[in-house]
């Protein structure tokens, strides 16, 4: 029991050291924060592996609490790692919410309590809301944006919390299990199912995100959109939908439907994306609707695929995100336009970034595809129950999955591939510092290590422990494809050995006529997506999307800004007036208090 005090108060007692010490303390600083994060990691990995019991009370530890603890812990320390290099500015700060923001995140996993994680769950607010200020000037709008969208949906978090106490008369997770066969236990539902579409960055709670994108410090970015808060919300979802309320028909259809709006409409949007972090931003919210669609399923191959692409999506989106920084880092810059041609100065980052598009675009025999697999099984498996929607979802799933490639064809093209900007001066360009390089080879490892033994690894380790209805025998034969796709590359190889390496090769310049190439002449990886900008029907969607209507904060801010103005209208500052208001008012209540 002690060791939960001390995994949730180490974090966030030498985060405030952090605090207290002076920035110029740099290699301390960030020295202090490695040890923690590594610690934390190798505990928290002992644990998994032990899997302790805990009475039930304020606390829980089941399966589903070690897989994101086991999440916590990795990105924490693997994105320690990246930073040493990346942060210069205000160092004591930044490892000081880290450190903060790892204790209460393992607080909000380790909590049986709904009021004690609610706790923890307003933390991670605020300290989200500091690190993306680390930006600077710039980052003030998006982080006060943030901060409303995440705490406005946290009030809803606290109001759940209070209905589902008034219908049961308990607090604890293991204590409740109710039907949705009233409206307030449907408010309920609803009012905890905000918070962690907002946290996980699901529409319409998602806008969030991309503003923050080009601001906030990527390693930011990596730590807490990219892996932590997806964690954290699929977390919370799943805690909803398997703990605490029994499958309603309504409402998981509810689920799977801004699953799927969320799938499509999100990937829509970063088609047309021009910076590389903003259209990663945009996937980071398009991927979390697969999660969504999968645990809204109802049945165990469609929830352990849920639960596996929360997993893969972690490390790839983190993986893309310190990539895009690294970019960053090097060039000056994050714009497509403004790349190109990197593949031979960053060797290393293109594999990694390769590998990573790769998983997010579900292509074989990486992560993303085995996860993406069993949410689409799990499906097929839904319709068997008579209900046909689940046609619409996977429909709309594989829609968004071939849109993703599209996209990653697009920032491949536009940074690692064609010719290289005339603002890039190539020949400077190399690789990162081995401590951002590092991070991003084990991420893109992973990639593929959890494709190849995705059976032996994340689903009899991770999953079938949390959904035990699972049988990985009858969900595919991978020897076939596996072996083909091995001997494909290894044929891959020996042509390219034979026919390019062995073979005396020059390099000259591209003959156009007799004229030298400009930048005029570049092939822009950015420009063909245009097109699809000018669509017809697209058009209007994207100005409906860029006039901010589909953006809860703005419309929202709207509509308080009209009554605003009309309040202000009748609020003259003078007394007589407000005196005839209160006379009126008093006539009213004494004239419907006689009626009564």
């Amino acid at each position: 029991m002690e060791i939960i005090y001390y995994l949730i108060g180490l974090p966030i007692i030498m985060g405030l050291l952090c605090l207290l010490l002076s920035n110029r303390a740099r290699i301390l600083i960030w020295g202090i924060a490695l040890d923690v994060c590594l610690i934390m990691f190798g505990v928290i990995l002992f644990l998994f592996a032990k899997k302790p019991t805990i009475p039930e009370g304020l606390f829980i530890w089941d399966n589903l609490t070690n897989l994101t603890l086991l999440g916590i812990g990795f990105f924490g320390f693997v994105v320690c790692v990246y930073s040493y290099k990346m942060i210069d500015e205000c160092p004591g700060r930044y490892y000081g919410y880290l450190l903060i923001t790892i204790g209460a995140a393992i607080g909000v996993v380790l909590s049986n309590n709904l009021i004690l994680m609610s706790v923890y769950w307003g933390i991670l607010a605020i300290t989200l809301y500091l690190m993306i200020n680390l930006g600077g000037p710039l980052a003030a709008y998006p982080a006060k944006k943030t901060f409303i969208i995440v705490g406005g949906t946290d009030s809803f978090l606290i109001l759940g919390i209070a209905i589902l106490w008034a219908l049961t008369g308990s607090l604890n997770i293991t204590d409740i299990r109710i039907e949705i066969d009233r409206w307030l236990a449907a408010a309920s539902f609803l009012c905890l199912v905000s918070a962690a579409f907002a946290k996980a960055g699901a529409m319409p709670f998602h806008t969030w995100i991309p503003e923050i994108s080009e601001k906030a410090p990527v390693s930011v970015m990596a730590f807490l959109p990219a892996s932590l808060d997806k964690l954290l919300g699929i977390y919370l979802l799943a805690r909803i939908c398997l703990n605490l309320f029994i499958y309603h028909e309504t409402m998981w259809f509810l689920l799977s439907l801004m699953g799927a709006i969320t799938i499509v409409g999100a990937v829509f949007l970063a088609l047309i994306q021009h910076n590389m972090k903003r259209l990663l931003a945009y996937h980071a919210v398009s991927q979390v609707g697969y999660m969504v669609v999968g645990i809204a399923s109802g049945n165990p191959i469609g929830i352990a695929g849920g639960l596996f692409h929360m997993l893969n999506h972690a490390i790839y989106k983190c993986c893309l995100f310190l990539g895009a920084g690294s970019i960053e880092k090097t060039t000056g810059t994050s714009e497509l336009e403004n790349l190109g041609g990197l593949g031979r100065n960053l060797p290393l980052t293109f594999t990694c970034f390769l590998f990573a598009s790769f998983a997010i675009s579900g292509i074989p025999p990486f992560n993303g595809f085995f996860s993406k697999w069993m949410i689409y099984q799990g499906l097929v498996d839904s319709g068997k129950t008579g209900d046909q929607s689940w046609i619409l979802w996977i429909v709309m799933a594989m829609i968004g999955s071939g849109l993703t490639l599209a996209s990653f064809m697009k920032i491949i093209h536009s940074t690692f591939l064609g010719i290289s900007s005339e603002n890039l001066k190539t020949k400077d360009i190399r690789e990162v510092h081995f401590t951002m390089l590092i991070p991003l080879l084990l991420l893109a490892g992973l990639c593929l290590f959890f494709g190849i033994f995705f059976i032996s690894i994340p689903v009899l380790k991770f999953l079938l422990p949390i959904v035990p209805g699972i049988y990985p025998e009858n969900m595919f034969n991978l020897n076939l494809p596996i072996l083909l796709l091995v001997l494909g590359f290894v044929l891959g190889l020996f042509f390219y050995y034979t026919t390019i390496v062995m073979r005396k090769k020059r390099i000259v310049t591209p003959f156009i006529g007799g004229e030298k190439i400009s930048s005029e002449m570049k092939l822009s990886g950015t420009g063909f997506y245009n097109q699809i900008r000018n669509t017809a029907f697209l058009n209007k969607m994207y100005d409906f999307s860029e006039r901010k209507f589909t953006d809860i904060y703005e419309v929202l801010k709207s509509t308080v800004n009209y009554f605003t103005k009309g309040f202000m209208v009748a609020h003259t500052g003078i007394v007589g007036t407000y005196l005839t208001w209160m006379i009126f008012g008093i006539l009213v209540f004494l004239y419907i208090y006689i009626r009564w």
